[in-house]
């Protein structure tokens, strides 16, 4: 008969893998952090680590759900007025672009731009009024995952958006 005292306990996470290491941003926009995150595999598969207070305190996700891109789609321009996002990409070929709009800002109408996914696993923290577009470059359909800092709310949603191709925001998807 099995029972709860069969159970090995995991060893501790003894490496040198960093936990969610900020990474620089040439040009950074304000309120904007970008971190790596880090995988552990071994012959099973793999874990990432999407967000944690393991190093610093956070503001917990009330709602958190995953996003897919189809090949070559574009999902732009939005913005947040009552939350901050936090996205997590680990797979495929994604570029985010993040252009600061917000007039009383020192980065007013600076472009950020990331290239995300498999080989660039990031933790992206876009503050409320920055505005973002995503586009998936890859062939595949690729997901990732939002962990905003509020729930998402159908009767009062706080998203604002305009087209893609919009000719105010100096970035064009190809």
């Amino acid at each position: 008969m099995l029972t709860l005292g069969d159970f090995v306990d995991d060893k501790p996470w003894n490496d040198d893998i960093p936990l969610l290491d900020d990474v620089p941003i040439n040009d950074q926009i304000e309120g904007v952090r970008l971190q790596r995150l880090s995988t552990r595999a071994d012959k099973r598969g793999d874990l990432t680590v999407l967000l944690s207070a393991l190093k610093e305190p956070i503001v917990s996700p009330p709602h958190i759900y995953l996003v897919s891109a189809e090949p070559g789609s574009i999902r732009a321009w939005v913005y947040h007025k009552r939350q901050s996002d936090r996205l997590a990409y680990t797979n495929g070929d994604l570029r985010v672009v993040l252009y600061d709009l917000r007039t009383d800002s020192p980065t007013y109408q600076r472009l950020n731009i990331f290239d995300v996914g498999a080989a660039n696993k990031v933790l992206l923290t876009i503050p409320p009024y920055v505005v973002h577009g995503v586009q998936n470059r890859g062939t595949s359909t690729v997901t990732f995952v939002n962990m905003p800092t509020n729930a998402y709310d159908p009767a009062n949603p706080d998203k604002s958006r305009v087209r893609y191709d919009h000719p105010g925001i100096p970035y064009t998807f190809v």
